[in-house]
C-alpha cells in the first residue's frame, strides 16, 4: 500500500511542472482579433507614415498601427493579441461576406450600412465599460469631437424590433461631406451658382463625373429635384424663421425621400445627367481632375483633399494645378464611417475587450493624427494634438496679408480653436476637412432605405442599364447571332448535313468520299 501511495505522489510531483506550464499558457493565451476595414484606410507604416516618437522596425521602416496595437495591448493588459486584418472595397462587399458566414470581431461600415446591420439585428452594443470617462485608456469617449458625439447621441436607428442611439452600437472613425471638386481655370463663380444642377449644364458636357453607386448619385438627383425647396429653407433659416435644428431636420427629410413619385423624377434627372457625364467613377475621379481630363468631380471630402494635394505638389510648380472644393447652397451629404461589433455567439469577453481596445487605441489623439495624415480623411477625434496638427498644416505665414481667422470650436469644443489660415483655404483643403459650422447645418445624413431599397436599386439598374443607343444594341445583337451561328457551324457542320446546301428537287446529295471524325 505504501508503495502505491509513494508511486502516486511521485507521479503527481512529475506532473506539477507540466500543469504549471499549461496554467501559464492559459493565462497568456493569445487573443485572435478579426478586423474588417476599408482598403487603404489605416496607417500601414513605411515611408508614408507620419513622423512621431515610435520604435522603428528592424528594417528601418515605421510600424503600422496594427503592429503598434499588438505591442501596446500586451504591454497594457498583459495578454498577447494577434490581429487578423482584412479589407473590403464597398459596404455591400462587407455585408455579403457576413451573409456568407464569414465572422469578424470589428467592422467599419458607413452610416447607412450601420443602420442596415442594426435593423437586421446583426450588431451587439458596446459594453458599459467602454463609455467610462474616468478610465484614461478609454480614448474614444474622452477625445471624440463634441460635434460628432452630439450626432451619434441624438440620432436613433432601428435595432431589431427596438430602437437605440447610434452611439450605443457604433464608434465613429472618419467623417466628411460630399461636394464638387472643380478646376477654377474652367469653372467660374457664375457656374457654381447653379449648384448641383451644374452637373446637367452643357458647359461641362463630357467634363464631369459622378460616383458609380446609387446612394451618392441619388443624393445629387434629390438635390437637383428639390433645389427650390432647399434654397427656400436656407432663406427662412437666415431670416430667423427656422431654428438650426429645424433647418437641418427639414433638409434631411427632403434628402431622404424615397416615395414612388420622387424616385421616378430623380430617375429622369439622372438619365439626363448621364448624357452630360464623362462617366461614372469610384476612384479615378481624383486622377482625372489632376490631369485635366475632367473639370468637375462629385467627390467625398477626403478624396477632394487628396486630389488638391496631388494637383499642387508637382515639382517646382511645373505642371501643378489648383483645384477647389465647393458644397452647393442647397445641401450636402454628411457621412460617417464607424466601428461596430457584429454578433457572434462564439466570441469571448476577452475578444470583445480587445475589439473595444482597438477602437480606443486608434482614438488616442496621436494615433488619430497618424491616420489622418496617412489616408487623407478627417478623424472624428478632436483633442489638442489633432488641433496642433491642423494648425501646423494650415496656418498662414506671418507676413501673409490674406490670412483670415477660421473658427473650428464647433468641432474641437470650448477653447481657442481658431486657425489663422490663408484666404485660399476658405475653399480648399481646410474647408473640405472642416466646413464652417453654419454650412454644416444644411448637411444631411442619408438613412438606410429599408423596405424602399429595392425601389432605389431598380432605379440604378435603369440608369446603368441604358448605356447604349438603340442602333448600337442592334449591331451588338446581330454580331452575337453571327458569332453563335459560326460557332455552331464549326461544331456541327462536319458531322451533319444541316449546313450543306440542299440538292435541287429530284436529286439526292452524294458524298464523294467518306467523312472522317478523327482529329
Amino acid at each position: 500500500m505504501k508503495k502505491r501511495i509513494f508511486a502516486l505522489l511521485s507521479a503527481a510531483a512529475l506532473l506539477l511542472p507540466c500543469l504549471a506550464t499549461l496554467s501559464a499558457c492559459g493565462e497568456n493565451e493569445s487573443i485572435l482579433l478579426r478586423v474588417y476595414n476599408w482598403e487603404e484606410y489605416i496607417d500601414e507604416g513605411g515611408e508614408g507614415s507620419y513622423e512621431y516618437d515610435y520604435e522603428i522596425n528592424e528594417d528601418g521602416s515605421a510600424p503600422s498601427l496594427v503592429e503598434d496595437f499588438e505591442v501596446w495591448y500586451e504591454e497594457t493588459y498583459g495578454t498577447p493579441v494577434t490581429v487578423e486584418y482584412s479589407t473590403f472595397g464597398t459596404n455591400e462587399d462587407m455585408y455579403n461576406q457576413l451573409k456568407l458566414g464569414y465572422t469578424y470581431d470589428l467592422l467599419c461600415p458607413s452610416e447607412y450600412m450601420i443602420m442596415k446591420l442594426a435593423a437586421e439585428d446583426m450588431l451587439e452594443p458596446y459594453s458599459e465599460e467602454f463609455f467610462d470617462e474616468s478610465n484614461e485608456l478609454n480614448y474614444y469617449v474622452n477625445n471624440v469631437s463634441p460635434f460628432i458625439k452630439e450626432k451619434f447621441d441624438s440620432n436613433t436607428m432601428a435595432v431589431g424590433d427596438g430602437e437605440a442611439a447610434w452611439s450605443e452600437y457604433a464608434a465613429g472613425y472618419m467623417w466628411g461631406t460630399t461636394g464638387l471638386v472643380y478646376n477654377p481655370e474652367y469653372i467660374t463663380e457664375e457656374q457654381l451658382e447653379l449648384g448641383w444642377a451644374l452637373m446637367l449644364d452643357e458647359s461641362v458636357a463630357g467634363k464631369v463625373t459622378t460616383k458609380d453607386n446609387v446612394r451618392d448619385s441619388y443624393f445629387v438627383g434629390l438635390a437637383i429635384l428639390f433645389e427650390e425647396e432647399l434654397l427656400d429653407l436656407k432663406a427662412r433659416h437666415e431670416a430667423g424663421e427656422l431654428s438650426d435644428a429645424d433647418y437641418t431636420a427639414q433638409v434631411t427629410d427632403y434628402m431622404n425621400r424615397t416615395d414612388e413619385e420622387t424616385v421616378a423624377k430623380v430617375q429622369q434627372i439622372l438619365l439626363e445627367m448621364k448624357e452630360n457625364l464623362f462617366g461614372f467613377e469610384t476612384d479615378t475621379g481624383k486622377h482625372d481632375m489632376v490631369t485635366g481630363t475632367i473639370w468637375l468631380n462629385f467627390a467625398w471630402s477626403g478624396d477632394a483633399v487628396y486630389a488638391m494635394d496631388v494637383a499642387e505638389d508637382a515639382e517646382d510648380g511645373e505642371g501643378s494645378v489648383t483645384l477647389n472644393y465647393y458644397m452647393p447652397e442647397e445641401s450636402a451629404n454628411l457621412w460617417f464611417d464607424g466601428w461596430v461589433i457584429p454578433k457572434d455567439d462564439n466570441r469571448t469577453e476577452e475578444t470583445k475587450h480587445a475589439a473595444e481596445a482597438f477602437v480606443n487605441f486608434l482614438s488616442a489623439p496621436e494615433n488619430a493624427v497618424r491616420n489622418s495624415y496617412y489616408i487623407g480623411y478627417t478623424s472624428v477625434i478632436a483633442g489638442d494634438e489633432m488641433f496642433a496638427y491642423m494648425e501646423d498644416t494650415y496656418s498662414a505665414e506671418e507676413d501673409d496679408e490674406t490670412a483670415t481667422d477660421y473658427d473650428l470650436s464647433y468641432f474641437f469644443g470650448e477653447g481657442d480653436y481658431v486657425i489663422s489660415a490663408p484666404a485660399e483655404q476658405l475653399e480648399r483643403q481646410l474647408y473640405a476637412q472642416y466646413p464652417p459650422e453654419e454650412e454644416m447645418l444644411r448637411c444631411a445624413v442619408m438613412d438606410y432605405y429599408g423596405e424602399n431599397d429595392e425601389r432605389i436599386n431598380e432605379l440604378w439598374t435603369q440608369i446603368k442599364g441604358e448605356t447604349l443607343d438603340a442602333w448600337a444594341i442592334a449591331v451588338i445583337c446581330a454580331a452575337v447571332v453571327l458569332i453563335a451561328g459560326f460557332a455552331l457551324y464549326v461544331k456541327l457542320g462536319a458531322k451533319t448535313d444541316f449546313f450543306r446546301p440542299r440538292p435541287k428537287k429530284g436529286y439526292r446529295l452524294v458524298r464523294s468520299e467518306p467523312v472522317s471524325f478523327q482529329k
